[in-house]
């Protein structure tokens, strides 16, 4: 066996995985970047997010997770709802601002302060310059450690900036992914 393969296996004697560690870790795994919005308008919030999946297609689910302490819960639980933002590269000051900690009673107040958003007709905030959005109707949250796994129904979708590059997050930086002029226009194309 490799040491590189002995590595990956399982010791004898384990030791905790230290929070750090696995942190920096999974943070060599490539995400895409959103920021869950939620909340009426005059207390509407969001926080940035990279674990976000699709979990099925019929019926149409998806899911995020959201940090015990994180501000959103309130909001989320009185709103019944809310809104997956993809990122789009150009985007990275907007992740940034909503990663921010805001403390209070209604921290979510001015937290679109100056960003182009909009409402559904269900009252949910919507990035208006997102590279797609998703809206969801809360289904199911299940507790996993220090966060909540919020699962939703997506009822309405929307890809306003088609074509611009997704922002990712890979080893602790933001960025956008470079894939090249019109690369998945020739995939779409040739199927």
């Amino acid at each position: 066996m490799s040491a590189a393969a002995r590595s990956l296996t399982r010791a004898e004697e384990t030791r905790p995985v230290e929070p750090l560690d696995l942190r920096r870790v999974c943070g060599l795994f490539t995400t895409g970047v959103t920021v869950i919005t939620t909340g009426p308008d005059g207390d509407a919030d969001g926080t940035t997010v990279n674990s976000f999946t699709s979990v099925s297609l019929e019926p149409p689910l998806v899911l995020f997770c959201l940090h015990h302490q994180s501000r959103l819960h309130t909001l989320l639980e009185r709103s019944g709802g809310f809104t997956v933002n993809f990122l789009s590269g150009r985007q990275q000051p907007l992740a940034r601002h909503f990663a921010g900690r805001r403390a209070g009673a209604g921290a979510g107040a001015g937290a679109f302060e100056g960003v182009p958003h909009h409402f559904t007709e269900d009252g949910l905030p919507v990035l208006s310059e997102a590279l797609a959005h998703l809206t969801c109707t809360t289904v199911d949250v299940h507790t996993a450690g220090d966060h909540d796994i919020v699962i939703g129904e997506v009822v309405e979708l929307g890809v306003p900036e088609h074509g611009l590059e997704p922002l990712i997050f890979f080893d602790g930086s933001l960025g956008p992914l470079e894939t090249g002029a019109d690369r998945f226009q020739h995939a779409r194309q040739a199927s």
